[in-house]
């Protein structure tokens, strides 16, 4: 890359970078500036925020269409909480695993699960693999509400504040920041993971697997591989989520819960990471407005949805950057002697 080159994407990549670092200053100071109620709320959406990027890798990067994301979101929630909460587990010494343990046993097992699940569910692709991975999904929602024993079922697991490495989790200000750390180290982690050769990859597949299939690229581990890295990010939001509300509930691993994170996806733009972002904005905000309206608030958003998927297919984030490069085309022609 020549110097001109190179001094045309300084700046570019130097707004990018302020405007982050502008963005994660301002979530730091809302514990400042906020009333306890209103923190929490700020903290359910970093949550959200989470699961909906994590979604994001596999339908905006990868092209693939899952409806039982909520499997590792559930299922990292109440093997934490198990194993959190010493619950009984027949040939399982949850007892021998200490509070902070649990969280690493939690993503082991999501990794494992999401690579058999994985495996299975990709033998088949397009609706029948989304079918698949709802099945999945739903067989570990029956799972965990038979289970009474074990999983508490519908009562779900309390999860008692404890201390997390020295961190009092029961501080709502140390649990915010705590929660904004790992949700920008996971967001960072997944913004590395999309702009490497393997995101690009990861990207060729979305358009056109058959031809980088013929590329010389093993399509199969790449997807299966991905499934896997989404089911951990969205094992940690299905913690912190079970961490904020004290309790794991048989709800993290409804279907809909996995149908969320589709619609901020769509909602919010596919394949941009800072689009679920928004949808998880625009599906968060509104719940908290519509609820104080109607009770028919349900119905609205439904309709929220309707639009967006007829009228702005892109989502938000494809209208703005159309917006945006029409701006700059009329820019340069205005400068154009």
């Amino acid at each position: 890359m020549s110097q001109e080159t190179d001094s045309r994407w300084l700046p570019a990549l130097s707004r990018t970078l302020v405007l982050r670092v502008i963005v994660f200053l301002s979530l730091a100071a809302v514990p400042l500036v906020t009333t306890g109620y209103q923190t929490g709320l700020v903290i359910d959406f970093l949550i959200l925020a989470l699961f909906a990027v994590s979604y994001d890798l596999l339908i905006g990067y990868t092209g693939i269409v899952s409806f039982g994301h909520a499997l590792p979101y559930g299922l990292g929630l109440y093997v934490f909480a198990i194993f959190a909460t010493n619950r009984s587990v027949p040939f399982v010494p949850t007892g021998a695993v200490p509070f902070e343990g649990a969280l690493l046993v939690a993503v082991l097992l999501v990794v494992v699960v999401s690579l058999v699940t994985g495996y299975l569910a990709l033998q088949a692709s397009g609706v029948y693999f989304a079918m698949i991975t709802l099945a999945f999904a739903q067989i570990g929602y029956l799972a965990v509400f038979e289970n009474t024993d074990i999983t508490g079922g519908d009562g779900g697991i309390l999860l008692f504040s404890q201390e997390f490495f020295g961190l009092a989790l029961g501080d709502e200000m140390t649990f915010y920041y705590l929660t904004l750390v790992v949700v920008a180290g996971c967001f960072l982690a997944m913004r590395r993971l999309t702009t490497s050769p393997y995101g690009q990859v990861l990207k060729s597949i979305r358009e056109n697997e058959t031809r980088a299939r013929f590329l010389g690229y093993d399509t199969f581990r790449y997807k299966l591989s991905v499934f896997v890295a989404a089911g951990v990010f969205a094992a940690v939001a299905g913690i912190l989520k079970g961490l904020h509300s004290n309790i794991a509930t048989p709800n993290a691993l409804h279907w809909s819960t996995g149908g969320d994170a589709l619609l901020m996806t769509l909602i919010g733009g596919m394949g941009t990471l800072w689009g679920p972002l928004v949808g998880a904005a625009v599906l968060f905000g509104g719940e908290e407005l519509l609820t104080t309206v109607t009770e028919h608030w349900l119905l609205l958003l439904g309709a929220v949805y309707v639009v967006f998927v007829i009228f702005v297919p892109s989502g938000i984030a494809g209208l703005v950057s159309s917006e945006a490069d029409r701006t700059v085309g009329d820019v340069l022609r205005e400068l154009r002697p």
